[in-house]
């Protein structure tokens, strides 16, 4: 090779390296890179980090790209009774590299059913649980996860309303299909092989049902009001909840938020300076229709704190509460017995909860009672009182009244009474939950009106679902001072946080709920403590999906007042609820409401 060729080669590669600088220099330009380096290298001398390079690294993460979502999967997990239930898992894109960004094991479906069902009928609603779960994992696993796939994780009402899209898809298309097989099906019966009409033979007619009770001796029928129909909800429903709960997770984790910062966040816009946290119900005895004894009207005595006072001061109280009734039990029977009755107590409930046979609503309370002045209590100033009285349980539908304790039924005008001679013997009480069924709406108001002021009438079963609730007109004619949320089936996080929002404005406090089938993942107490619910309903001390959320409590309660950031809940405010006027006529004056005492009864 001549000299003039090298010369030429060696011009073509200092063009070439050139070039490439140019290129790389543009690069680093466009990004901002030198200007960055050296505002970092100008602070950080004056800075004088002890890590120099976690300096550097926590500057230049500042002006990483935000994570993305790039798979979610779903697998079996087991719930804290052993059933199955959805483990939800979701990795994103972060610093280039795929990220596990959250994990969480959701509680499974709460049963249906009543406890006193038949024991076919159960295993036939476990079996659709299942089904339920298998469908589920292939609706995340699949579909899901293509749709929220490169989606940021933290962008939690967008990614919700995508989950929810897909599961109307999948109802429409159900809804379609069974509205194409009942035309088919009434096509095929328009004439039978005979070539007969259908009805056209001596067919017998089915009596149509009265729809009402056999009423009192001598006295006339009670008119039955039926339940709603059951909403319809698509197999594999299950993984709204699911997805919605480890999204939230995995947004929290991509701001480099607490899970409690990040839902205060979504739910008030920023995060608050001040958290309240809520105050824990937990139950200490379950009782009602499925539990011995004839006492139906009481599912659930549970102990609450006493507000203005931090929970690690007011948890072990209640601890000690329920283990003192324990002790009490075992002993009462004398020595021989302890062995028998240690065995019974420690059969507790899938809440965690006692079980005794009551023949009387009064005597759980007075346990509870008894126990707190044993151990220096005092009912309405250390722990107070609540009820989940599940109105629906007990009602017979076949006399249309309620069974409060085997043998002595009652119409609805009739509890009224009952619950205000029960509050006024117990001032500690201070919510009761379902006092009776949705159906008995005058009655229920009959109730807020004589009630709401001693005690927060807290509605469950109802209200709808979250999702249906929030986009209702609010109605004068039902109302209730506080309404009880529960994380599960078609509930997303903004559905639930939203809805919050809508009751609060309608003077109706927050009260987040775990379900019977919990597990133990905590997320329901950062929930509790970020969307500033008044209180969290837990189940028992005892069992450790239960007890994790407790001491999730404590622990959050510890960072926050080690923070400067704790704001105790206020004394019990109970909104009065009134009842409407009835609506002005042009020819006749409005009539008087008449008190619980005169209201007639139904016929």
């Amino acid at each position: 090779m001549s000299s003039q060729d090298s010369t030429i080669i060696m011009a073509k590669e200092a063009r070439a390296l050139y070039e490439l600088k140019e290129k790389a220099a543009k690069y680093y330009r466009e990004n901002g890179v030198p200007q960055k380096m050296e505002e970092i290298m100008n602070s950080m001398f004056y800075d004088n980090p002890v890590d120099i390079y976690g300096h550097l690294a926590d500057y230049f993460q500042s002006f990483a790209k935000s994570p993305s979502i790039t798979q979610i999967k779903a697998r079996k997990a087991l719930d804290g009774k052993g059933q199955t239930t959805l483990q939800t898992d979701v990795f994103c894109t972060v610093n280039n590299k795929s990220k596990m960004m959250s994990s969480t094991v959701s509680s499974s479906v709460n049963p249906s059913l009543p406890e006193t069902t038949k024991p076919e009928e159960m295993e036939e609603e476990a079996n659709e649980r299942e089904k339920n779960v298998q469908a589920a994992l292939q609706i995340i696993n699949s579909e899901l996860c293509a749709r929220l796939k490169d989606r940021e994780p933290n962008n939690q009402e967008e990614l919700d309303k995508i989950v929810c899209g897909y599961i109307e898809e999948l109802k429409e298309a159900e809804e379609e299909r069974l509205a194409r097989e009942a035309e088919d099906n009434a096509a095929g019966e328009a004439v039978d092989p005979d070539g007969k009409t259908p009805g056209s033979g001596a067919a017998k007619s089915e009596k149509p049902k009265s729809g009402k009770g056999k009423g009192g001796k001598g006295g006339p029928p009670v008119v039955i009001v039926p339940d709603e129909p059951k909403e319809k909800l698509v197999e594999g429903s299950a993984c709204v909840s699911a997805v919605s709960q480890a999204l939230c997770v995995a947004g929290a984790c991509a701001m480099g938020t607490e899970l409690y910062e990040y839902i205060a966040q979504l739910r008030f816009g920023q995060a608050p300076k001040q958290y309240r946290m809520p105050l824990p119900m937990v139950t200490i005895f379950q009782s009602g229709r499925s539990a011995p004894g004839k006492a139906n009207a009481i599912k659930e005595y549970m102990v609450v704190p006493a507000p203005g006072k931090p929970l690690s001061e007011s948890i072990p109280k209640i601890v000690a509460v329920y283990n003192d009734i324990i002790k009490a039990i075992m002993g009462k029977n004398g020595a021989q017995d302890v062995v028998e009755e240690m065995i019974q107590i420690k059969n507790v409930t899938d809440i965690g909860a006692l079980m005794m046979p009551f023949d009387r609503p009064e005597q759980g309370l007075d346990m509870i009672l008894e126990s707190m002045g044993r151990l220096g209590f005092t009912p309405g100033e250390d722990l107070y009182l609540a009820l989940n009285l599940a109105g629906h349980e007990y009602f017979d539908y076949e006399k249309g009244k309620y069974e409060v304790v085997t043998g002595q039924q009652k119409v609805a005008e009739d509890l009224v009474e009952y619950w205000a001679d029960i509050l006024t013997r117990y001032p500690a009480i201070i919510a009761i939950i379902d006092p009776m069924r949705k159906q008995e709406d005058r009655q229920w108001m009959l109730l807020c009106e004589r009630l709401s002021e001693k005690c927060y009438i807290l509605g469950d079963r109802v209200w709808h679902r979250p999702g249906l609730l929030k986009d209702e007109e609010p109605k004068d004619t039902f109302k209730s001072s506080g309404t009880v949320y529960r994380l599960e089936q078609m509930n997303t996080v903004t559905d639930i946080l939203q809805c919050a929002q809508l009751m609060e404005g309608e003077n109706n406090i927050t009260v987040l709920s775990t379900n019977i089938g919990e597990t133990s993942d905590t997320f329901l107490a950062d929930m509790a403590v970020g969307m500033s619910a008044h209180f969290l309903k837990l189940g028992a001390p005892c069992r450790g999906e239960r007890v994790s959320k407790l001491n999730r409590l404590l622990a959050i309660e510890q960072t926050l007042q080690d923070g400067g950031q704790v704001s105790l809940q206020s004394e019990f405010v109970f909104p009065a609820i009134k009842i409407p006027p009835p609506p002005e006529t042009d020819n006749a004056e409005p009539e008087e409401v008449p008190t619980p005492k005169e209201t007639p009864k139904k016929k």
